[in-house]
C-alpha cells in the first residue's frame, strides 16, 4: 500500500444571488422599475417586481468524509460521501398573476442533497514503451426537500416543489394509451371523495379530468452520472479519449413536444408522427393528428435522460528532439483535437447535459469541433 488517507471536512458557505431567468440577481429583495412606460409625451415607470425587505442569505452546510488509497503504486481510488443541506432557499414564489405579479423572492424552505463520488485509476501498462492509464469516475445524488414556507408544495406548470420529494419534479397527468376505436389519447383519472381520499383510478379521454388528477412522474436527477478517461502512450504518440455518461432521470423536451403535437397547419412535425393512429384498429402511443386541438402535458412527453457522449479525443506527436535541435528548435508536437464528437441518446437532437432542471429550450446539441495545431518551443 503507497498511500491511505481519511479527510473530513464541514463548512457554512452563504449565498445571496438568485436566478432572473438564465442570470443571476443580486439584487433579490428590492423593488425594480422600468421607465420605458410613456404616459402621453412625459415620461412614465412602471414597477416590475415587488421589495421583500426580509430577504435572508440562502445557507448552505457541507459535510464530506472520504477515503484515499494507492495500491501497487498501480491503482489508486477516491471515494467521498457528501451531504449538503440548504436552508432558507431562495426562490421566486409564485402569486396569482391577477394581483399583478406572478411571484416575488423569498426565501421558501430547506433541502437536503446527499451522495457519494467514486473516482478510480489503473495503470493498466506502466513501465513499457506503451502505457495505457484508465480513470473511472462515478457520481449519485438524491435531492429531498424538507421544508416549505406556507405551503407544503409549490406548483409551477409541469413542475411541482414538494415537501418530502425530489426538487423540481414533474407533475403531470398519466397517460393510459391510444383508444384503438378512435384514435383519442386517453388518461388514467380518479375522484375523491368529500375528505379528499383517491378512489380507484379508471381510464378516460376527459383532458379536464385528467388535469386534476397529476401525478409526480420522477425528475432530472440521474441514478449515476461521470466519465471514463482514457490515456494512451506509445514512444512519441499520445492518445487521450474522454467519455461521459449519465444513467436515469427523465428531460421533458419542449421543443420536441412542440414537433409531436403542434396544432397548426404549415408547422415542422416530428418523424415520430409517422406512427400516429391512423385508422381503426391500430395500437400506437401518439394520438390522431388534429389541427387546432388543445392538449395537455402527460408522462408520454418526458423522455429518458441516459447518455453515452465521447467528449474529446485529442491525438498527439511529439517530433524527436535532435530532429528539431538541428533546426534551432528546442521542440516540437502535432497534435488533432475533436471536441463533442458523438451523443448516444434516446431522442436525436435533444441534449440531455442541458442540466439538472429538466427542461429545454431551443439550443442545438453542442457543436463538433475538429482542430489542429503545432506547439513549437524554441
Amino acid at each position: 500500500m503507497n498511500n491511505l488517507s481519511l479527510k473530513a471536512s464541514y463548512g457554512l458557505q452563504g449565498n445571496d444571488a438568485i436566478l432572473d431567468g438564465t442570470k443571476q440577481n443580486f439584487y433579490a429583495w428590492q423593488s425594480f422599475y422600468d421607465l420605458g412606460y410613456a404616459n402621453s409625451s412625459m415620461s412614465g415607470a412602471a414597477v416590475t417586481s415587488l421589495e421583500n425587505k426580509g430577504l435572508k442569505w440562502e445557507k448552505n452546510a457541507n459535510l464530506n468524509i472520504g477515503i484515499e488509497a494507492k495500491l501497487f503504486d498501480r491503482f489508486s481510488a477516491t471515494i467521498e460521501w457528501y451531504q449538503r443541506k440548504t436552508t432558507d432557499m431562495l426562490m421566486s414564489f409564485p402569486m396569482a398573476s391577477s394581483l399583478g405579479f406572478d411571484g416575488y423572492n423569498k426565501n421558501v424552505g430547506s433541502m437536503r442533497n446527499t451522495g457519494v463520488d467514486v473516482t478510480l485509476g489503473v495503470d493498466i501498462f506502466k513501465n513499457t514503451p506503451f502505457t495505457w492509464s484508465l480513470t473511472l469516475i462515478g457520481s449519485t445524488i438524491k435531492n429531498k426537500v424538507l421544508q416549505l414556507a406556507d405551503k407544503p408544495e409549490i406548483i409551477s406548470g409541469s413542475y411541482i416543489i414538494r415537501e418530502g420529494e425530489t426538487l423540481n419534479s414533474f407533475y403531470t397527468a398519466t397517460a393510459a394509451g391510444v383508444d384503438p376505436a378512435t384514435g383519442e389519447q386517453l388518461y388514467w383519472a380518479w375522484d375523491t371523495d368529500e375528505n379528499g381520499s383517491k378512489g380507484q383510478k379508471y381510464i378516460t379521454n376527459d383532458m379536464a379530468k385528467a388535469t386534476a388528477c397529476k401525478e409526480i412522474q420522477g425528475s432530472r436527477i440521474p441514478d449515476l452520472y461521470g466519465s471514463i478517461g482514457n490515456t494512451f502512450k506509445y514512444k512519441d504518440f499520445d492518445l487521450s479519449i474522454l467519455c461521459t455518461y449519465s444513467i436515469g432521470g427523465k428531460v421533458l423536451d419542449g421543443v420536441y413536444n412542440t414537433l409531436l403535437y403542434g396544432n397548426y397547419i404549415g408547422q415542422a412535425k416530428s418523424k415520430m408522427l409517422e406512427r400516429a393512429w391512423k385508422k381503426p384498429g391500430d395500437l400506437t402511443d401518439i394520438p390522431r393528428i388534429e389541427i387546432g386541438k388543445s392538449y395537455i402535458i402527460t408522462d408520454n412527453s418526458l423522455i429518458n435522460a441516459s447518455y453515452f457522449a465521447i467528449k474529446n479525443i485529442a491525438l498527439g506527436y511529439t517530433l524527436p528532439s535532435k530532429w528539431m535541435k538541428s533546426i534551432g528548435f528546442e521542440s516540437a508536437r502535432l497534435t488533432a483535437t475533436a471536441d463533442n464528437v458523438v451523443l448516444f441518446n434516446h431522442l436525436k437532437g435533444m441534449d440531455p447535459q442541458y442540466n439538472f432542471t429538466g427542461g429545454t429550450n431551443f439550443g442545438y446539441v453542442p457543436v463538433r469541433t475538429v482542430s489542429l495545431g503545432i506547439d513549437i518551443t524554441f
